[in-house]
């Protein structure tokens, strides 16, 4: 079902399948949001209890073998709405039968999106509702729209002072590269390199700066983003074609570096919540 907020600068519309931000217009008519299409099919995914795909979709929890969907569960399943005004609306996803099939963990997963001048205030607080430690990862699959026709090369990402970010490669066919490289940067910006994504599949920056500009070929902001500090991890998509004219930013709180064994969730290196315990993410995105 969708729901809508709005106020004089925006109109949002979310979904309540996967608590997805469907679509963002100014007043102007103009949509920031991908909308689809033979590339990709989604808006802005929510990623929970996993970021990024599973070596063989596959990992081990509680001496048990279970399976995982890339991006793990919550983006294919329906949200309840919780509380909702004219500029804000609650999701919750809660465990159940199924989900602890493929995830053996009690969870409620609240999704909360605010209104606040022509910026919207994104958060996503999960919550341990069992009795033992619950591992996790979480994050969001923006894609924005790029407007225009310019080349894509020339749509930056800038990240302000910075002139390098750390960054895991993905080796052809394989998973997230264990041990990180140096990515320099040209005018304090990451620069789509199509040839460079594609190669790659993603990109991955670890401990970026925390503010940072989506900007067209004559460097006009066109969305402007502030993320929590616990979400130190950065991942630039695009599709693999020049005519799908959009790029996926995304701030993850972790990814899957496989080091050749199997994936234990009590041994991986993944966010644990205590029973009865939650955690925030906050995500900040000013439409210009």
């Amino acid at each position: 079902m969708f729901y809508s907020i709005k106020n004089e600068y925006l109109t949002v519309t979310l979904n309540s399948f996967g608590a997805e931000l469907s679509s963002v217009k100014n007043t102007d008519g103009y949509e920031y949001m991908w909308q689809g299409g033979e590339w990709w099919t989604d808006r802005c995914p929510v990623l929970f209890p996993t970021c990024g795909n599973l070596p063989g979709k596959k990992y081990y929890a509680g001496g048990r073998e279970y399976r995982l969907p890339i991006h793990g569960i919550a983006m294919y399943r329906e949200f309840t709405l919780k509380e909702q005004s004219e500029t804000r609306l609650l999701f919750s996803q809660s465990s159940d039968s199924e989900t602890l099939k493929s995830y053996p963990f009690d969870f409620e997963l609240q999704v909360e999106f605010t209104l606040e001048g022509n910026t919207l205030v994104t958060r996503l607080i999960p919550i341990n509702t069992g009795t033992g430690i619950m591992p996790y990862m979480v994050g969001w699959h923006p894609g924005f729209n790029l407007p225009g026709d310019g080349n894509i090369g020339d749509f930056r990402v800038d990240f302000g002072k910075c002139d390098s970010l750390v960054w895991h490669p993905i080796p052809p066919g394989g998973p997230i590269a264990l041990h990180p490289c140096v990515h320099n940067l040209k005018n304090n910006s990451y620069y789509l390199n199509e040839e460079e994504i594609y190669a790659n599949d993603t990109m991955i920056f670890r401990d970026y700066p925390k503010s940072f500009r989506l900007r067209d070929p004559d460097g006009k902001a066109i969305v402007s983003m502030q993320v929590s500090e616990n979400l130190p991890y950065f991942c630039i998509w695009k599709e693999a074609s020049a005519e799908a004219r959009f790029v996926c930013l995304e701030p993850w709180n972790n990814i899957f570096m496989s080091d050749g064994t199997p994936e234990h969730f009590e041994k991986k290196k993944m966010t644990r919540l205590a029973p009865g315990e939650r955690d925030i993410y906050t995500y900040r995105t000013t439409f210009n």
